[in-house]
């Protein structure tokens, strides 16, 4: 399963954020997975991408052209782009399922466009926001306000699967994993 990671590129965060993403990308390579994310080596990027690659996953870093001296050095497959716009197309392309670490701005940007152009397509695939510490309620109150007005709803809203801790967040991908190997 190809599993796009979004996350904070920060540094200087809450360590238990970084536990989180290590302990995705052990899970990621231990069970086969690939890691598609943003290819660089900042903050949990960082982390999730070491962690996945020392546990032997293919780790499929999009790097924007910018930042190709930041680009992560355990990157299997770097796949270079010019704007952050084709940056999340590319995600969004090679990707089995979605999942949102701890993040700002940016993550929440990324998961709303992949959860637009799916329903756009009418082609839904999972997305699991790890909501460790409420960090995403807000969003989450947000879409539930937007399906009480009917300014969005199903299927699109139940793309979404917000997870309280990183237990949660494998298993669910776990389960996911089993659905897609069944329908193969």
């Amino acid at each position: 399963m190809r599993i796009a990671v979004y996350c904070s590129a920060r540094r200087n965060i809450d360590p238990a954020y970084a536990e989180d993403a290590r302990r995705l990308g052990r899970w990621i390579g231990e069970n086969g997975h690939t890691l598609v994310y943003g290819g660089l080596e900042y903050g949990l990027m960082d982390e999730v991408a070491r962690a996945a690659a020392e546990a032997g996953a293919k780790v499929v870093g999009v790097v924007p052209q910018s930042r190709l001296r930041d680009q992560h050095p355990l990157n299997t497959v770097s796949i270079g782009v010019s704007t952050l716009h084709e940056r999340k197309q590319t995600m969004e392309e090679n990707a089995d399922v979605f999942v949102a670490l701890e993040g700002g701005l940016g993550t929440i940007d990324e998961i709303v466009s992949a959860l637009v152009s799916m329903t756009f397509f009418r082609a839904f695939q999972p997305i699991f926001m790890l909501n460790r510490d409420g960090i995403y309620t807000p969003l989450k109150q947000l879409f539930e306000t937007l399906e009480q007005h009917r300014l969005a709803g199903p299927p699109a809203t139940e793309a979404v699967s917000f997870l309280p801790d990183i237990e949660s967040l494998t298993n669910a991908l776990d389960e996911q994993a089993a659905r897609l190997a069944d329908e193969q």
